[in-house]
Protein backbone atom coordinates (compact mmCIF):
# COMPACT_ATOMS: atom_id res chain seq x y z
CA UNK A 1 0.00 0.00 0.00
CA UNK A 2 1.36 3.39 -0.40
CA UNK A 3 1.53 5.74 1.98
CA UNK A 4 1.08 9.59 0.58
CA UNK A 5 1.45 12.73 2.30
CA UNK A 6 1.07 15.60 -0.93
CA UNK A 7 3.00 18.54 -0.95
CA UNK A 8 5.10 17.24 1.44
CA UNK A 9 7.91 15.23 -0.95
CA UNK A 10 7.48 11.62 1.39
CA UNK A 11 6.29 8.54 0.21
CA UNK A 12 6.67 5.28 1.64
CA UNK A 13 5.44 1.49 1.63
CA UNK A 14 3.03 1.30 4.67
CA UNK A 15 2.01 -1.95 6.11
CA UNK A 16 0.69 -5.21 3.40
CA UNK A 17 -2.65 -5.74 4.06
CA UNK A 18 -1.84 -9.26 5.02
CA UNK A 19 0.45 -8.27 7.82
CA UNK A 20 -1.06 -9.33 11.26
CA UNK A 21 -0.75 -7.18 14.06
CA UNK A 22 -1.96 -7.78 17.94
CA UNK A 23 -5.71 -6.68 19.00
CA UNK A 24 -3.59 -3.84 20.22
CA UNK A 25 -0.56 -2.19 18.76
CA UNK A 26 0.73 1.37 20.23
CA UNK A 27 1.62 3.51 16.96
CA UNK A 28 5.23 4.56 17.18
CA UNK A 29 6.51 1.34 18.53
CA UNK A 30 6.00 -0.94 15.96
CA UNK A 31 7.26 -0.02 12.00
CA UNK A 32 5.06 -1.91 9.35
CA UNK A 33 6.54 -4.40 7.59
CA UNK A 34 5.50 -5.22 3.94
CA UNK A 35 5.51 -8.84 1.81
CA UNK A 36 6.14 -9.42 -1.54
CA UNK A 37 3.66 -11.04 -3.85
CA UNK A 38 4.08 -14.28 -5.07
CA UNK A 39 5.46 -15.02 -8.41
CA UNK A 40 1.30 -16.77 -9.66
CA UNK A 41 0.43 -13.39 -8.55
CA UNK A 42 2.12 -10.78 -10.45
CA UNK A 43 0.60 -7.93 -12.60
CA UNK A 44 2.07 -8.15 -15.94
CA UNK A 45 2.52 -5.71 -18.75
CA UNK A 46 0.73 -7.02 -22.26
CA UNK A 47 3.45 -7.66 -24.87
CA UNK A 48 2.36 -6.85 -28.15
CA UNK A 49 0.92 -9.61 -30.03
CA UNK A 50 -1.65 -10.27 -32.97
CA UNK A 51 -4.56 -11.89 -31.76
CA UNK A 52 -7.89 -12.70 -33.40
CA UNK A 53 -11.38 -12.30 -31.69
CA UNK A 54 -14.54 -13.64 -32.90
CA UNK A 55 -18.08 -11.17 -32.92
CA UNK A 56 -20.22 -14.32 -32.51
CA UNK A 57 -22.16 -14.06 -29.34
CA UNK A 58 -23.19 -17.62 -27.99
CA UNK A 59 -26.96 -17.58 -27.64
CA UNK A 60 -28.87 -18.75 -24.28
CA UNK A 61 -27.07 -16.47 -21.89
CA UNK A 62 -28.23 -14.78 -19.02
CA UNK A 63 -26.24 -11.40 -17.67
CA UNK A 64 -28.67 -11.67 -14.39
CA UNK A 65 -28.24 -15.02 -13.26
CA UNK A 66 -28.04 -16.22 -9.55
CA UNK A 67 -25.14 -18.17 -8.39
CA UNK A 68 -25.45 -21.96 -9.35
CA UNK A 69 -23.11 -25.15 -10.08
CA UNK A 70 -19.32 -25.89 -8.53
CA UNK A 71 -16.85 -23.14 -8.22
CA UNK A 72 -13.70 -24.43 -10.16
CA UNK A 73 -10.75 -24.76 -8.08
CA UNK A 74 -8.52 -21.35 -8.88
CA UNK A 75 -4.95 -22.89 -7.32
CA UNK A 76 -3.25 -22.93 -10.37
CA UNK A 77 -4.76 -19.47 -11.90
CA UNK A 78 -2.67 -16.39 -12.76
CA UNK A 79 -4.29 -13.24 -13.59
CA UNK A 80 -2.90 -10.10 -15.26
CA UNK A 81 -4.02 -6.99 -16.82
CA UNK A 82 -3.45 -3.97 -18.88
CA UNK A 83 -4.52 -1.45 -16.25
CA UNK A 84 -1.92 0.63 -14.12
CA UNK A 85 -3.03 -1.41 -10.95
CA UNK A 86 -1.00 -0.31 -7.67
CA UNK A 87 0.84 -2.46 -5.35
CA UNK A 88 -2.16 -3.10 -3.39
CA UNK A 89 -5.19 -3.72 -6.02
CA UNK A 90 -2.65 -6.48 -8.14
CA UNK A 91 -4.77 -8.79 -10.45
CA UNK A 92 -3.72 -11.65 -8.20
CA UNK A 93 -6.48 -10.18 -5.06
CA UNK A 94 -9.56 -10.72 -7.45
CA UNK A 95 -8.48 -15.00 -6.67
CA UNK A 96 -7.01 -14.72 -3.40
CA UNK A 97 -9.98 -16.22 -1.49
CA UNK A 98 -10.37 -12.50 0.53
CA UNK A 99 -13.19 -9.85 0.27
CA UNK A 100 -10.67 -8.18 1.99
CA UNK A 101 -8.98 -7.33 -0.94
CA UNK A 102 -9.79 -6.42 -4.45
CA UNK A 103 -8.40 -5.86 -7.93
CA UNK A 104 -8.91 -2.55 -9.10
CA UNK A 105 -7.98 -0.68 -12.26
CA UNK A 106 -6.78 3.02 -9.92
CA UNK A 107 -8.03 4.39 -12.90
CA UNK A 108 -12.15 5.60 -14.20
CA UNK A 109 -13.49 2.42 -16.54
CA UNK A 110 -12.95 2.89 -19.98
CA UNK A 111 -13.66 0.69 -23.03
CA UNK A 112 -10.59 -1.52 -23.65
CA UNK A 113 -9.43 -2.60 -20.15
CA UNK A 114 -9.28 -6.11 -19.27
CA UNK A 115 -8.57 -8.99 -16.64
CA UNK A 116 -7.28 -12.04 -17.80
CA UNK A 117 -6.95 -15.36 -16.28
CA UNK A 118 -4.93 -18.45 -17.39
CA UNK A 119 -6.44 -20.95 -15.86
CA UNK A 120 -2.97 -23.39 -15.56
CA UNK A 121 -5.23 -25.88 -18.15
CA UNK A 122 -7.99 -27.33 -19.94
CA UNK A 123 -11.56 -26.41 -18.20
CA UNK A 124 -15.22 -26.50 -18.53
CA UNK A 125 -17.24 -23.54 -17.12
CA UNK A 126 -20.51 -22.17 -17.84
CA UNK A 127 -20.87 -19.09 -15.05
CA UNK A 128 -18.89 -16.23 -14.57
CA UNK A 129 -19.05 -14.37 -11.03
CA UNK A 130 -17.82 -10.84 -10.27
CA UNK A 131 -18.09 -9.27 -6.61
CA UNK A 132 -16.75 -6.24 -5.23
CA UNK A 133 -18.93 -6.01 -2.11
CA UNK A 134 -16.46 -3.43 -0.58
CA UNK A 135 -16.98 -1.49 -3.73
CA UNK A 136 -19.95 -1.81 -4.60
CA UNK A 137 -19.65 1.22 -7.02
CA UNK A 138 -17.07 -0.23 -8.96
CA UNK A 139 -18.93 -2.82 -10.83
CA UNK A 140 -17.91 -2.60 -14.32
CA UNK A 141 -20.59 -0.73 -16.31
CA UNK A 142 -20.43 -3.07 -19.43
CA UNK A 143 -18.21 -5.86 -20.37
CA UNK A 144 -17.41 -8.96 -22.75
CA UNK A 145 -16.19 -12.09 -21.60
CA UNK A 146 -13.72 -14.05 -23.95
CA UNK A 147 -12.28 -17.38 -24.17
CA UNK A 148 -9.24 -18.89 -25.47
CA UNK A 149 -7.19 -22.41 -25.90
CA UNK A 150 -3.53 -20.77 -27.10
CA UNK A 151 -3.80 -16.84 -25.83
CA UNK A 152 -3.92 -15.94 -29.35
CA UNK A 153 -7.32 -16.80 -30.85
CA UNK A 154 -10.18 -15.71 -28.76
CA UNK A 155 -14.03 -16.03 -28.79
CA UNK A 156 -16.80 -13.38 -27.42
CA UNK A 157 -18.85 -15.54 -25.33
CA UNK A 158 -21.05 -12.91 -24.04
CA UNK A 159 -21.56 -8.89 -23.61
CA UNK A 160 -23.30 -7.58 -20.95
CA UNK A 161 -24.26 -4.59 -19.46
CA UNK A 162 -23.54 -4.24 -15.64
CA UNK A 163 -26.18 -2.77 -13.03
CA UNK A 164 -24.84 -3.75 -9.83
CA UNK A 165 -22.40 -6.12 -8.00
CA UNK A 166 -22.49 -8.94 -8.27
CA UNK A 167 -22.36 -9.61 -11.58
CA UNK A 168 -23.22 -13.23 -12.63
CA UNK A 169 -23.97 -14.47 -16.21
CA UNK A 170 -24.50 -17.85 -17.46
CA UNK A 171 -23.96 -19.21 -20.41
CA UNK A 172 -24.08 -22.65 -22.45
CA UNK A 173 -21.12 -24.73 -20.92
CA UNK A 174 -17.29 -23.27 -22.45
CA UNK A 175 -13.79 -24.83 -22.38
CA UNK A 176 -11.29 -22.93 -22.43
CA UNK A 177 -7.40 -22.52 -20.62
CA UNK A 178 -7.78 -18.44 -20.71
CA UNK A 179 -10.64 -16.27 -19.95
CA UNK A 180 -10.49 -12.59 -20.62
CA UNK A 181 -12.92 -9.47 -19.20
CA UNK A 182 -12.90 -6.57 -21.02
CA UNK A 183 -14.60 -3.24 -20.14
CA UNK A 184 -17.02 -2.19 -22.82
CA UNK A 185 -17.89 1.11 -21.68
CA UNK A 186 -16.96 3.90 -19.84
CA UNK A 187 -17.40 6.43 -16.60
CA UNK A 188 -15.48 9.37 -15.66
CA UNK A 189 -16.32 8.84 -11.58
CA UNK A 190 -15.79 5.33 -10.62
CA UNK A 191 -13.05 2.39 -10.92
CA UNK A 192 -13.30 -1.06 -11.95
CA UNK A 193 -12.65 -3.19 -8.77
CA UNK A 194 -13.21 -6.96 -8.33
CA UNK A 195 -12.94 -8.38 -4.66
CA UNK A 196 -13.40 -12.01 -6.03
CA UNK A 197 -13.78 -13.36 -9.76
CA UNK A 198 -14.74 -17.33 -10.13
CA UNK A 199 -15.71 -19.29 -12.44
CA UNK A 200 -18.67 -22.24 -11.74
CA UNK A 201 -18.96 -25.71 -13.21
CA UNK A 202 -22.70 -27.34 -13.71
CA UNK A 203 -22.49 -29.95 -10.82
CA UNK A 204 -22.34 -33.35 -12.44
CA UNK A 205 -25.61 -35.57 -11.16
CA UNK A 206 -26.15 -39.40 -11.96
CA UNK A 207 -29.89 -40.89 -11.23
CA UNK A 208 -30.87 -44.43 -11.56
CA UNK A 209 -34.31 -46.10 -12.02
CA UNK A 210 -34.07 -46.88 -8.14
CA UNK A 211 -33.82 -43.39 -6.98
CA UNK A 212 -36.54 -41.08 -5.96
CA UNK A 213 -37.50 -37.99 -8.41
CA UNK A 214 -35.70 -34.67 -7.18
CA UNK A 215 -37.87 -33.06 -4.58
CA UNK A 216 -39.34 -29.22 -5.80
CA UNK A 217 -39.00 -26.57 -2.92
CA UNK A 218 -39.93 -23.48 -2.44
CA UNK A 219 -37.92 -20.78 -0.23
CA UNK A 220 -39.76 -18.17 1.79
CA UNK A 221 -37.94 -15.24 3.55
CA UNK A 222 -39.19 -12.56 6.52
CA UNK A 223 -36.98 -10.19 8.50
CA UNK A 224 -37.19 -8.13 11.93
CA UNK A 225 -37.38 -5.89 12.66
CA UNK A 226 -38.59 -3.95 9.28
CA UNK A 227 -38.14 -1.55 9.60
CA UNK A 228 -34.96 -1.08 11.38
CA UNK A 229 -32.98 1.42 12.32
CA UNK A 230 -29.38 2.50 11.75
CA UNK A 231 -27.36 0.14 14.44
CA UNK A 232 -30.28 -1.86 14.92
CA UNK A 233 -29.99 -5.90 14.42
CA UNK A 234 -32.07 -7.03 11.77
CA UNK A 235 -33.17 -11.22 11.71
CA UNK A 236 -33.58 -12.75 8.66
CA UNK A 237 -35.68 -15.96 8.53
CA UNK A 238 -35.47 -18.29 5.50
CA UNK A 239 -37.82 -21.67 5.44
CA UNK A 240 -37.50 -24.10 2.45
CA UNK A 241 -40.48 -26.50 1.95
CA UNK A 242 -40.34 -29.15 2.33
CA UNK A 243 -37.77 -29.30 4.56
CA UNK A 244 -34.54 -30.56 2.74
CA UNK A 245 -31.70 -33.05 4.80
CA UNK A 246 -29.20 -30.63 4.39
CA UNK A 247 -27.65 -27.34 2.26
CA UNK A 248 -27.17 -24.19 2.72
CA UNK A 249 -29.00 -20.39 2.17
CA UNK A 250 -27.02 -17.38 1.11
CA UNK A 251 -28.87 -13.74 1.81
CA UNK A 252 -28.08 -11.31 -0.76
CA UNK A 253 -29.43 -7.33 -0.09
CA UNK A 254 -29.55 -5.55 -3.67
CA UNK A 255 -27.81 -8.13 -4.84
CA UNK A 256 -24.65 -7.93 -2.32
CA UNK A 257 -23.97 -10.29 0.20
CA UNK A 258 -25.29 -9.32 3.22
CA UNK A 259 -22.85 -9.40 6.05
CA UNK A 260 -22.85 -12.37 8.37
CA UNK A 261 -25.80 -14.33 5.81
CA UNK A 262 -23.13 -16.39 3.76
CA UNK A 263 -23.56 -20.48 3.79
CA UNK A 264 -26.14 -20.60 6.20
CA UNK A 265 -27.16 -23.95 7.53
CA UNK A 266 -30.86 -25.34 6.85
CA UNK A 267 -32.26 -26.58 9.77
CA UNK A 268 -33.23 -30.97 8.30
CA UNK A 269 -36.38 -30.35 11.21
CA UNK A 270 -38.36 -27.11 10.29
CA UNK A 271 -36.02 -26.13 7.04
CA UNK A 272 -35.39 -22.82 8.30
CA UNK A 273 -32.27 -20.76 7.83
CA UNK A 274 -31.55 -17.77 10.07
CA UNK A 275 -28.92 -15.08 10.49
CA UNK A 276 -28.35 -11.63 11.73
CA UNK A 277 -27.26 -8.27 10.74
CA UNK A 278 -26.26 -4.63 11.53
CA UNK A 279 -26.97 -1.86 8.98
CA UNK A 280 -24.85 0.97 9.13
CA UNK A 281 -26.18 3.07 6.65
CA UNK A 282 -29.78 4.11 5.98
CA UNK A 283 -32.34 3.02 2.90
CA UNK A 284 -34.20 0.33 0.91
CA UNK A 285 -32.46 -2.95 0.35
CA UNK A 286 -34.11 -5.84 -1.77
CA UNK A 287 -33.52 -9.02 0.17
CA UNK A 288 -33.34 -12.47 -1.76
CA UNK A 289 -32.69 -15.79 -0.13
CA UNK A 290 -30.85 -18.36 -2.41
CA UNK A 291 -31.30 -22.07 -1.44
CA UNK A 292 -28.27 -24.43 -2.61
CA UNK A 293 -30.18 -27.45 -3.19
CA UNK A 294 -29.30 -30.73 -1.40
CA UNK A 295 -29.14 -34.40 -2.66
CA UNK A 296 -32.79 -35.00 -3.98
CA UNK A 297 -33.60 -31.22 -2.77
CA UNK A 298 -33.38 -28.90 -6.06
CA UNK A 299 -32.26 -25.47 -4.97
CA UNK A 300 -34.38 -22.40 -5.01
CA UNK A 301 -34.81 -18.87 -4.62
CA UNK A 302 -37.20 -16.72 -2.87
CA UNK A 303 -38.61 -13.68 -4.07
CA UNK A 304 -36.89 -9.98 -2.85
CA UNK A 305 -38.63 -8.85 -0.17
CA UNK A 306 -37.76 -4.71 0.98
CA UNK A 307 -35.92 -3.90 3.78
CA UNK A 308 -36.43 -0.51 5.57
CA UNK A 309 -33.50 0.73 7.39
CA UNK A 310 -34.43 4.32 9.15
CA UNK A 311 -31.79 7.39 9.57
CA UNK A 312 -31.79 8.97 12.87
CA UNK A 313 -33.58 12.05 13.16
CA UNK A 314 -31.01 15.11 12.61
CA UNK A 315 -29.58 16.36 15.48
CA UNK A 316 -25.86 17.14 16.97
CA UNK A 317 -23.91 16.89 20.20
CA UNK A 318 -21.29 19.97 20.98
CA UNK A 319 -18.85 19.09 23.72
CA UNK A 320 -16.48 21.90 25.50
CA UNK A 321 -12.67 21.54 26.48
CA UNK A 322 -13.82 21.67 29.93
CA UNK A 323 -16.16 18.41 29.58
CA UNK A 324 -19.29 19.46 29.33
CA UNK A 325 -21.58 18.46 26.51
CA UNK A 326 -25.09 20.18 25.13
CA UNK A 327 -27.29 18.51 22.41
CA UNK A 328 -29.50 20.11 19.65
CA UNK A 329 -32.27 18.49 17.97
CA UNK A 330 -32.83 14.58 18.05
CA UNK A 331 -29.62 14.50 19.96
CA UNK A 332 -29.93 14.51 23.36
CA UNK A 333 -27.09 15.13 25.86
CA UNK A 334 -26.43 12.00 27.69
CA UNK A 335 -23.71 13.56 30.18
CA UNK A 336 -20.13 14.57 29.63
CA UNK A 337 -16.71 13.96 31.52
CA UNK A 338 -14.42 15.42 34.04
CA UNK A 339 -11.39 17.50 33.16
CA UNK A 340 -8.11 18.23 35.09
CA UNK A 341 -4.94 19.29 35.10
CA UNK A 342 -3.79 15.39 34.42
CA UNK A 343 -6.24 14.64 31.65
CA UNK A 344 -5.60 17.64 29.71
CA UNK A 345 -9.12 18.93 27.73
CA UNK A 346 -11.15 17.33 26.15
CA UNK A 347 -10.20 17.52 22.43
CA UNK A 348 -12.23 15.06 20.53
CA UNK A 349 -15.89 13.16 20.65
CA UNK A 350 -17.33 10.93 18.03
CA UNK A 351 -21.08 9.52 17.93
CA UNK A 352 -22.18 5.73 17.97
CA UNK A 353 -23.33 4.28 14.42
CA UNK A 354 -27.14 3.88 16.31
CA UNK A 355 -26.47 7.93 17.34
CA UNK A 356 -27.90 6.77 20.57
CA UNK A 357 -24.83 7.93 21.99
CA UNK A 358 -20.96 8.64 21.70
CA UNK A 359 -17.24 9.00 23.29
CA UNK A 360 -15.31 11.54 24.50
CA UNK A 361 -11.55 11.36 24.50
CA UNK A 362 -9.06 14.02 26.19
CA UNK A 363 -5.47 15.27 25.69
CA UNK A 364 -3.67 12.81 27.79
CA UNK A 365 -5.78 9.40 26.22
CA UNK A 366 -8.48 9.18 28.97
CA UNK A 367 -11.61 8.17 26.74
CA UNK A 368 -15.36 8.17 28.48
CA UNK A 369 -18.22 6.97 26.86
CA UNK A 370 -22.24 8.05 27.01
CA UNK A 371 -25.54 6.37 25.83
CA UNK A 372 -24.85 2.83 23.90
CA UNK A 373 -21.16 3.84 23.38
CA UNK A 374 -18.96 0.99 24.86
CA UNK A 375 -15.57 1.10 26.75
CA UNK A 376 -12.76 -0.77 24.70
CA UNK A 377 -10.33 0.93 26.91
CA UNK A 378 -7.84 4.06 26.83
CA UNK A 379 -3.90 5.44 27.69
CA UNK A 380 -4.46 5.99 31.10
CA UNK A 381 -4.90 2.28 31.62
CA UNK A 382 -2.50 1.03 29.69
CA UNK A 383 0.00 3.27 31.42
CA UNK A 384 0.64 4.94 28.50
CA UNK A 385 1.82 9.00 29.31
CA UNK A 386 0.86 11.38 26.37
CA UNK A 387 -0.78 15.07 26.07
CA UNK A 388 -0.98 15.19 22.16
CA UNK A 389 -3.98 12.72 21.72
CA UNK A 390 -6.14 15.05 18.90
CA UNK A 391 -8.96 12.98 17.87
CA UNK A 392 -11.31 9.63 18.13
CA UNK A 393 -12.61 7.81 15.47
CA UNK A 394 -14.90 4.49 16.07
CA UNK A 395 -14.61 1.30 13.77
CA UNK A 396 -18.05 0.56 11.45
CA UNK A 397 -19.57 -1.19 13.51
CA UNK A 398 -18.89 0.76 16.96
CA UNK A 399 -16.73 -2.55 18.61
CA UNK A 400 -13.83 -0.21 18.98
CA UNK A 401 -12.09 3.21 17.93
CA UNK A 402 -8.79 4.84 17.82
CA UNK A 403 -6.96 7.58 18.83
CA UNK A 404 -4.49 9.31 17.13
CA UNK A 405 -1.91 12.06 18.37
CA UNK A 406 -0.51 15.36 16.84
CA UNK A 407 2.38 13.08 15.72
CA UNK A 408 0.10 11.10 13.48
CA UNK A 409 0.36 7.91 16.61
CA UNK A 410 -2.10 5.22 16.30
CA UNK A 411 -3.56 3.95 19.53
CA UNK A 412 -6.23 0.83 18.61
CA UNK A 413 -8.93 -0.35 21.10
CA UNK A 414 -11.62 -3.35 20.39
CA UNK A 415 -12.06 -4.70 17.00
CA UNK A 416 -9.65 -1.87 15.41
CA UNK A 417 -7.28 -2.50 13.32
CA UNK A 418 -3.48 -1.42 12.98
CA UNK A 419 -2.16 -0.60 9.71
CA UNK A 420 0.83 1.39 10.81
CA UNK A 421 1.56 4.86 11.75
CA UNK A 422 3.71 8.44 11.10
CA UNK A 423 6.10 7.69 13.61
CA UNK A 424 6.18 4.03 12.22
CA UNK A 425 7.30 4.99 9.01
CA UNK A 426 10.03 7.22 11.08
CA UNK A 427 8.97 10.45 9.89
CA UNK A 428 8.51 13.83 13.04
CA UNK A 429 5.33 15.85 12.38
CA UNK A 430 3.08 17.65 14.96
CA UNK A 431 0.50 19.28 12.98
CA UNK A 432 -1.82 16.43 12.94
CA UNK A 433 -5.47 17.72 13.56
CA UNK A 434 -7.94 14.51 12.43
CA UNK A 435 -8.21 10.93 11.42
CA UNK A 436 -10.89 8.46 9.58
CA UNK A 437 -11.41 5.04 9.47
CA UNK A 438 -12.04 3.09 6.27
CA UNK A 439 -15.61 0.98 5.96
CA UNK A 440 -14.97 -2.21 7.13
CA UNK A 441 -11.16 -1.73 9.22
CA UNK A 442 -9.28 -1.25 6.10
CA UNK A 443 -7.25 1.60 6.77
CA UNK A 444 -7.36 4.89 7.97
CA UNK A 445 -5.78 8.10 6.89
CA UNK A 446 -4.79 11.56 8.63
CA UNK A 447 -4.90 14.77 7.79
CA UNK A 448 -2.64 17.84 9.21
CA UNK A 449 -3.43 21.46 9.30
CA UNK A 450 -1.78 22.08 6.37
CA UNK A 451 -4.08 19.93 4.39
CA UNK A 452 -1.89 17.29 3.71
CA UNK A 453 -3.50 13.75 3.86
CA UNK A 454 -1.43 10.65 4.96
CA UNK A 455 -3.12 7.17 4.37
CA UNK A 456 -2.29 3.79 5.59
CA UNK A 457 -3.95 0.28 4.61
CA UNK A 458 -6.14 -0.49 1.73
CA UNK A 459 -7.73 3.34 2.19
CA UNK A 460 -7.69 5.24 -0.87
CA UNK A 461 -6.23 8.84 -1.24
CA UNK A 462 -7.64 11.30 -3.22
CA UNK A 463 -6.40 14.19 -3.15
CA UNK A 464 -4.70 17.06 -0.59
CA UNK A 465 -4.68 20.65 -0.12
CA UNK A 466 -0.53 21.22 -0.80
CA UNK A 467 -1.46 18.64 -4.04
CA UNK A 468 -3.94 21.24 -5.91
CA UNK A 469 -1.48 24.01 -4.77
CA UNK A 470 -3.52 24.99 -2.07
CA UNK A 471 -1.41 26.95 1.29
CA UNK A 472 -3.17 26.55 4.56
CA UNK A 473 -1.72 26.26 7.83
CA UNK A 474 -5.43 26.25 9.97
CA UNK A 475 -7.32 22.96 8.54
CA UNK A 476 -9.50 21.63 11.51
CA UNK A 477 -11.18 18.55 10.68
CA UNK A 478 -11.65 16.01 7.76
CA UNK A 479 -14.85 14.35 7.51
CA UNK A 480 -15.69 10.83 5.39
CA UNK A 481 -18.65 10.08 3.22
CA UNK A 482 -20.74 7.48 4.07
CA UNK A 483 -19.41 5.30 1.48
CA UNK A 484 -15.88 6.00 2.35
CA UNK A 485 -15.00 7.17 -1.22
CA UNK A 486 -13.57 10.40 -0.44
CA UNK A 487 -13.63 13.05 2.36
CA UNK A 488 -14.51 16.94 3.14
CA UNK A 489 -11.60 19.10 5.02
CA UNK A 490 -12.82 22.11 7.02
CA UNK A 491 -10.52 25.45 7.78
CA UNK A 492 -10.54 27.66 10.62
CA UNK A 493 -12.58 30.00 8.32
CA UNK A 494 -14.93 28.02 7.20
CA UNK A 495 -14.02 26.55 4.18
CA UNK A 496 -14.79 23.30 2.83
CA UNK A 497 -12.37 21.26 0.24
CA UNK A 498 -13.82 18.02 -0.83
CA UNK A 499 -12.08 14.97 -2.10
CA UNK A 500 -13.54 11.81 -3.98
CA UNK A 501 -16.59 11.06 -6.03
CA UNK A 502 -18.73 10.16 -2.55
CA UNK A 503 -18.06 13.52 -0.41
CA UNK A 504 -20.34 16.49 -1.61
CA UNK A 505 -19.35 19.95 -1.04
CA UNK A 506 -22.79 22.32 0.37
CA UNK A 507 -21.81 25.57 0.94
CA UNK A 508 -18.75 27.35 2.50
CA UNK A 509 -18.80 29.84 5.54
CA UNK A 510 -16.52 32.13 3.19
CA UNK A 511 -18.47 31.53 -0.06
CA UNK A 512 -21.55 32.99 1.91
CA UNK A 513 -19.54 36.20 3.07
CA UNK A 514 -19.16 35.25 6.51
CA UNK A 515 -16.10 36.07 8.21
CA UNK A 516 -14.59 33.49 11.50
CA UNK A 517 -11.71 31.92 12.32
CA UNK A 518 -12.76 29.66 14.76
CA UNK A 519 -14.30 26.92 13.48
CA UNK A 520 -13.22 23.57 15.09
CA UNK A 521 -15.40 20.83 13.80
CA UNK A 522 -17.88 19.04 11.32
CA UNK A 523 -20.50 16.56 11.03
CA UNK A 524 -22.85 15.16 8.50
CA UNK A 525 -26.24 15.29 8.46
CA UNK A 526 -27.99 11.58 8.76
CA UNK A 527 -28.43 11.11 5.06
CA UNK A 528 -25.54 13.04 4.21
CA UNK A 529 -27.59 15.41 2.13
CA UNK A 530 -25.35 18.77 4.11
CA UNK A 531 -23.31 19.55 7.05
CA UNK A 532 -22.93 21.41 10.36
CA UNK A 533 -19.58 23.65 11.01
CA UNK A 534 -19.21 24.29 14.66
CA UNK A 535 -17.43 27.06 15.84
CA UNK A 536 -15.61 27.59 19.72
CA UNK A 537 -18.37 30.11 21.03
CA UNK A 538 -20.60 27.34 20.06
CA UNK A 539 -22.24 28.78 17.00
CA UNK A 540 -23.35 26.26 14.27
CA UNK A 541 -23.61 26.92 10.95
CA UNK A 542 -25.96 24.43 8.75
CA UNK A 543 -25.16 23.19 4.69
CA UNK A 544 -27.25 21.71 2.19
CA UNK A 545 -30.13 20.07 3.99
CA UNK A 546 -28.14 20.34 7.72
CA UNK A 547 -30.35 22.65 9.76
CA UNK A 548 -28.68 24.24 12.95
CA UNK A 549 -30.48 25.04 16.19
CA UNK A 550 -29.48 28.18 18.08
CA UNK A 551 -27.54 27.99 20.75
CA UNK A 552 -27.52 25.69 23.85
CA UNK A 553 -28.76 27.34 26.71
CA UNK A 554 -26.23 27.66 29.78
CA UNK A 555 -23.53 27.02 26.93
CA UNK A 556 -21.51 30.70 27.17
CA UNK A 557 -20.51 30.14 30.79
CA UNK A 558 -18.66 26.72 29.53
CA UNK A 559 -16.32 27.92 26.42
CA UNK A 560 -15.16 27.16 24.14
CA UNK A 561 -16.43 24.06 22.30
CA UNK A 562 -14.30 21.41 21.30
CA UNK A 563 -15.62 19.43 19.12
CA UNK A 564 -18.91 17.97 17.46
CA UNK A 565 -20.66 15.02 16.46
CA UNK A 566 -23.88 14.50 14.58
CA UNK A 567 -26.75 11.78 14.49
Amino acid sequence: MTFRQHGRRFRHVAASATSVAPLLMVAGFLAPTTSSASAATTTTTPIATTTTTTKTTVPGTDCSASPSGTALSRTAWVASTNAPSGSANVPANALDGKLTTRFSTNEHQAPGLYLEVNLGSTQSFHELSMVSPNSPTDYARGYELQVSMNNTSWARVVTCTGTATPEIVSFPTQTARYIKVVLTASTTSHWWSIDELNLNAKTATTTTTTRPTTASTTTSLSSSANPASVGQAVTYTAKVVPPPSGGTVNFFGNRVPVLGCHKVPVSITTGQAVCSTTYFSGGHLGIQAFFSGHLLFAPSSSGISTQVVKLPLPGYWLATRSGQVYGSGAALSLGGMTTSSTTGPLVGMAATPSAKGYWMVTANGTVRTAGDAKFYGDLPNLGKHVMDVVAIAPTTDGHGYYLVGADGGFFTFGDAKFHGSVPGLGLHVKDVVGMVASPGGKGYLLVGSDGGVFTFGTTHFYGSLPGIGKHVHDIRAILPSSTGRGYILVGADGGAFNFGTGAKFHGSLPGEGVKVSNIVGLALSPDNGGYYMAGADGHVYGFGDASAWGKPAGLASNLPVAAIAGT
